[in-house]
């Protein structure tokens, strides 16, 4: 019985589509998407050319943030991160261009993103009180409905840029593009 489940992976795997290999490329995208589902956003970090996170800081308004500090003052960054799941496997990666120390690596698809309303129901509260705003039980079951299906699929469509840093391939775009929810 071991011996035929072994054959059958081997026969799977023969089947399947390469992964690019870690080390190039497409495989340092690959690793970036693994990473963003993971919500591992030091690992991301990892993988950013030099300058980098300063520029996507300030490409969406986050400027003053550092490692570790919350992204809203007050809130618990963990918290509303562990309040959102992002599934990339509807993502996929094109054949990268290299261009020597470059290589752009076309990205299609959509990442589905769903919330938690148990889990966001007091981050919510917190920020309407941070604001001075307050709101009913139902107003805020609404909102938490809206959110819950709110950029279920964020499309994607663009290039990500690399570089060769140190010997190793790192994501370093020229500009951030944000897409609009679907």
């Amino acid at each position: 019985m071991r011996a035929l489940l072994l054959i059958v992976a081997i026969v799977v795997a023969a089947c399947s589509p390469a992964a690019p290999a870690a080390d190039s490329p497409g495989g340092v995208v690959q690793v970036a998407l693994g990473k963003l589902a993971a919500k591992d956003i030091d690992g991301l970090r990892g993988l950013a050319c030099a300058g980098q996170e300063d520029l996507i800081r300030q490409q969406l308004g986050l400027a003053g943030i550092g490692a570790g500090a919350d992204l809203l003052p007050g809130l618990d960054t963990q918290a509303l991160l562990d309040a959102i799941t992002l599934d990339v496997g509807d993502v996929k990666l094109g054949d990268p261009a290299v261009d020597g120390e470059v290589a752009n690596v076309p990205v299609t698809g959509s990442v589905k993103v769903t919330f938690d309303a148990v889990q966001m129901r007091p981050l919510v509260k917190q920020v309407l009180e941070q604001q001075g705003r307050t709101m009913t039980d139902e107003e805020l079951d609404a909102l938490l409905k809206t959110l819950a299906t709110y950029g279920q699929n964020v499309p994607i469509d663009q290039t990500v840029r690399l570089v060769r840093e140190g010997g190793a391939w790192k994501i370093c775009q020229e500009a951030i593009e944000v897409p609009a929810a679907s």
